[in-house]
């Protein structure tokens, strides 16, 4: 489920003005109590950026009841539960399709439930699919698990799936999908599971009655029975459109559904923003899910589910991520570094940290003007005062780079982050010395693990369309080269200060080559 404009009456009959009256309206309309409506009922939120499709709504169906004042379609939205059920229906769009992230997917089938089976030997295992749209996401989970199980999958597993609008719902109970569904489904599974319904059209044949579907809305106060004691959870580009407090209470809600050692997946994009200490966050095979873990302490998570919004806006001090028997993220909560940035070196006292944090910025004027021995002499130094200052370690690794000193570099990176498992500068140059080792599976893997931490990390973009190009991957490496080309443009995340690796680059030069690239693409 994501929140988009609706097409609505401010559209012109040829299309060609879509919001500009929306635009002008919104000082015409007090949207305070509306978004205090819809942030209260269902948790979405709508900024400056998004206020435009909040506007359309208000005025398509005031226009549809024939109402001429904001503020009682206010009081009708919030009085009537089926003019808020379409005011919703109109806020929604549902952008799904079949295996999205499957790799999710494969860690699911592969690893997770093998697991579950193994320390479980009786009762079904039940999965649940949140913010399911029109049904793609759990009926993919089920297509996956009857070719993995076979028939046992009737026997073995519950799926469902909820979302806020009955009328996805609905038309998730149909299970018929056109095209745009099956834009990442290899034909023969299509072929397999699938019937022709209509022009375009297909219906799923086997493994339908494996899913069932609710109505949810997770700002409820109570959740279904059919959802609760879930094994595993599908949370996927759900919370992004929440404020980080609805965030926060909705995964604490998500946990106590979970049974003890349950796993949660969540979006690629937003694996980090949930790593509050409620669920530990495990990166197996470069995946990344979060799990229930025994012994966790559930009652922090009742207290966050409870306490007033205010008392949110502080993380409270008790809550500590716990270690996994997998690979573990972090073991240090205090800080969850999402960018290239870091917040500088942890010295015993301020002064300390001043002069290591001056001579760090000194090491890297040095390195940027290509005086790298100076540079290296001075790290040594640096780290010698503090070896937990992380940045001086990856610039370090950055001028081994450089210098062409690959396997130094990869061996500094290693030690990186068995410290600092966040590091993003640390599996970008692992990913560049395996790369030139002619290693591209495990190339790829950096560079994947490299957007779970930061998705408009450009150079991983740059390079995993690299790789894929040179596998004859036309849609991927094409996707690849515009997502870098986007960043590069944009020339957001190319501050000096922010990103020292590579040290130097030319975004022209990277801009031409993703440009002819993709011209080369578009011409084969």
């Amino acid at each position: 489920m994501t929140i988009s404009r609706p097409s609505c009456c401010c559209e012109s009959a040829a299309g060609s003005e879509p919001f500009h009256m929306a635009e002008m309206m919104k000082s015409a309309i007090d949207l305070a109590p509306f978004k205090e409506l819809m942030l209260q009922t269902c948790g979405f939120f709508f900024e400056s950026d998004r206020e435009a499709t909040l506007v359309a709504g208000i005025m398509q169906r005031m226009s549809q009841r024939g109402i001429d004042a904001a503020d009682r379609y206010h009081d009708l939205l919030a009085a009537d539960p089926d003019e808020f059920r379409q005011f919703i229906e109109l806020m929604t769009v549902n952008e799904t399709y079949f295996f999205r992230e499957s790799h999710h997917l494969e860690m699911l089938v592969d690893y997770v439930v093998p697991q579950i089976l193994a320390e479980r030997k009786t009762g079904l295992i039940r999965i649940v699919s949140v913010g399911c749209s029109t049904g793609e996401e759990p009926y993919s989970i089920a297509i996956k698990l009857q070719e993995r199980f076979g028939d046992d999958s009737r026997r073995l597993f519950q799926i469902v799936g909820t979302d806020i609008d009955s009328s996805v719902i609905a038309k998730a109970k149909l299970a018929t999908y056109g095209k745009n569904s099956f834009r990442n489904m290899d034909e023969t599974i299509l072929e397999r599971y699938f019937k022709q319904s209509g022009t375009g059209t297909y219906q799923l044949d086997r493994t339908r009655n494996l899913v069932s579907f609710e109505q949810v809305n997770l700002k409820d106060a109570f959740y279904p029975v059919l959802i609760q004691q879930a094994d595993v959870i599908f949370y996927r580009n759900v919370s992004i459109y929440f404020p980080s407090l609805v965030q926060r209470e909705i995964f604490g809600r998500l946990a106590l559904l979970l049974r003890e050692g349950g796993h949660l997946f969540v979006g690629t994009t937003e694996t980090m923003q949930h790593d509050i200490g409620i669920l530990t966050l495990v990166n197996r095979g470069s995946v990344f899910f979060y799990r229930k873990i025994a012994g966790a302490k559930t009652d922090e998570i009742r207290t966050l589910k409870q306490e007033p919004a205010e008392r949110l806006q502080k993380k409270p001090e008790s809550f500590r991520r716990p270690v996994t028997g997998d690979i573990p993220v972090s073991t240090a909560p205090s800080q969850v570094r999402t960018g290239m940035a870091t917040s500088g070196p942890k010295s015993s006292t301020s002064a300390n940290n001043g002069s290591v944090k001056k001579q760090f910025d000194d090491a890297l004027q040095m390195a940027i003007s290509s005086r790298l021995d100076e540079a290296l002499a001075l790290l040594d130094a640096i780290i010698e005062q503090d070896s937990s200052f992380t940045r001086a370690h990856s610039l370090k690794g950055s001028i081994y780079m450089s210098k062409s000193r690959f396997k130094e570099a990869d061996a500094l990176c290693n030690t990186i982050l068995s410290r600092d498992p966040l590091c993003l500068e640390a599996y970008l140059m692992l990913g560049v010395t395996a790369r030139h080792a002619g290693d591209d599976e495990n190339a790829q893997r950096r560079f994947r693990e490299a957007l779970y931490l930061k998705s408009s990390c450009w150079l991983a973009h740059f390079y995993m369309a690299e790789i894929l190009f040179g596998q004859g991957d036309k849609n991927r490496s094409r996707s690849g080269y515009e997502a870098a080309l986007r960043v590069l443009e944009e020339g957001s995340s190319l501050k000096r200060q922010e990103e020292f690796f590579p040290l130097a680059f030319n975004a022209e030069q990277f801009m031409t080559i993703c440009r002819h690239k993709l011209s080369l693409l578009k011409n084969g």
